[in-house]
């Protein structure tokens, strides 16, 4: 057992840190649809797309502790930035990695790690949220084409990318063997979203709507009885979702770090007070241990592998609240300041809170780490 980074490792994050400094910052700061296609392509040309993604297909072919590390660093710089390179990585380009045909492989992947294509994930729906199976959105196969009904919500990025991998229902059982998965194009007719809703972190989250969409036979990614192989994917991006929750708390803990040498109260910096050293001592403690779980999960994937989901749940639940308490700290730590958003911390704060909820809330991680350490299925579902 090794704490210590790798050589590669330390020289991974100076890059992305530089990287960003000289190329992406320019970038960073436009929400708009154009500038985030703008940074996409930016990010690729740096090599921050499809991080651990196979070279064959135009990724990094970085293994996932690597990538998680990768992630963490960009997301210290920039929120956008962090977000696209977890997208792009970890998110729902891993399905297609794993599962996808050939030809869908050859055909989605070399698009995302250029920057020329971005994809998003539609899992959760009006009546199915942290209850993910109770998903009623229906898939039929008919003749060469796939038609679907139903919707999603909460989905990022539809704005701004081509293509969404949706978990849906390819049977009438009611049971999660019905599930599988469709890659459906923004352009399918059928298919349309609503303008989106700001949560507060200041990003778009969408509606989407199914009205008999039809896409062909071959964007069936994975049909009935796949639920079980979604999740098992799901859990890398869950990972790149956590890396990021760390990299705003790292960002949030140096900032409020070096605040507190610069800012003088009663002729003396304020970290000479000893109510604001057990403070920064609290949140760098909090830190590294939140780090210490993430990587340790990422690291039971090895180079090619999944991330073992009793460690990923571990991780969740203890970094999602640590997150949270380092960025609440720091906002203190800066006083009035770090409550007025001419200050980062806000934002950072906006952020780590979503981190309780969406990949799974805290809630249902301690039940799945419940279930798991005592070796029994525990159904939340009410029995009649």
């Amino acid at each position: 057992m090794n704490f210590e980074m790798t050589s590669r490792q330390l020289e991974l994050i100076d890059t992305a840190r530089e990287a960003y400094a000289r190329k992406l910052e320019p970038f960073a700061g436009d929400k708009s649809v154009e500038g985030t296609i703008k940074l996409r392509k930016a990010m690729a040309e740096q090599g921050f797309l499809g991080l651990n993604m196979p070279e064959d297909l135009g990724g990094m072919g970085l293994p996932l502790l690597d990538t998680i590390i990768v992630i963490q660093a960009l997301h210290a710089c920039s929120a956008a930035v962090g977000s696209l390179a977890h997208r792009s990585s970890t998110g729902a380009c891993g399905a297609i990695e794993a599962y996808g045909t050939p030809e869908q492989r050859n055909k989605y992947i070399p698009g995302i790690c250029s920057g020329e294509i971005g994809i998003s994930i539609g899992i959760t729906e009006p009546t199915a949220g942290s209850a993910a199976t109770a998903m009623r959105t229906q898939a039929r196969i008919d003749g060469d084409e796939v038609v679907i009904n139903g919707s999603k919500q909460f989905v990022s990025g539809i704005d701004c990318n081509d293509y969404t991998v949706v978990y849906c229902r390819f049977g009438t059982t009611g049971r999660s063997s019905d599930i599988g998965a469709v890659i459906i194009p923004h352009d399918a007719p059928g298919f349309s979203h609503s303008n989106g809703t700001v949560n507060m972190a200041d990003d778009l989250l969408f509606e989407l709507y199914f009205d008999d969409c039809r896409v062909p036979k071959s964007n069936i990614l994975l049909e009935s009885g796949a639920f079980g192989k979604l999740i098992s994917v799901y859990n890398a991006e869950r990972l790149g979702s956590i890396s990021r929750m760390l990299g705003a708390a790292q960002a949030a803990y140096e900032y409020a770090l070096a605040y507190s040498k610069e800012r003088e109260q009663f002729n003396q910096p304020i970290c000479d007070f000893q109510g604001i050293q057990w403070m920064l001592a609290d949140m760098r403690i909090k830190l590294d241990a939140a780090q210490l779980l993430v990587y340790r999960a990422a690291s039971t994937a090895g180079t090619t592998g999944l991330p073992e989901p009793l460690e990923t749940s571990i991780a969740k639940v203890y970094t999602s609240k640590a997150a949270k308490e380092i960025c609440d700290d720091a906002i203190q730590i800066l006083g009035a300041n770090g409550y007025t958003k001419e200050y980062p911390l806000v934002h950072r704060y906006a952020e780590v809170r979503g981190g309780s909820i969406y990949g799974g809330t805290r809630q249902i991680h301690k039940n799945m780490i419940a279930a798991k350490i005592l070796d029994r299925r525990i159904s939340q579902w009410k029995k009649d």
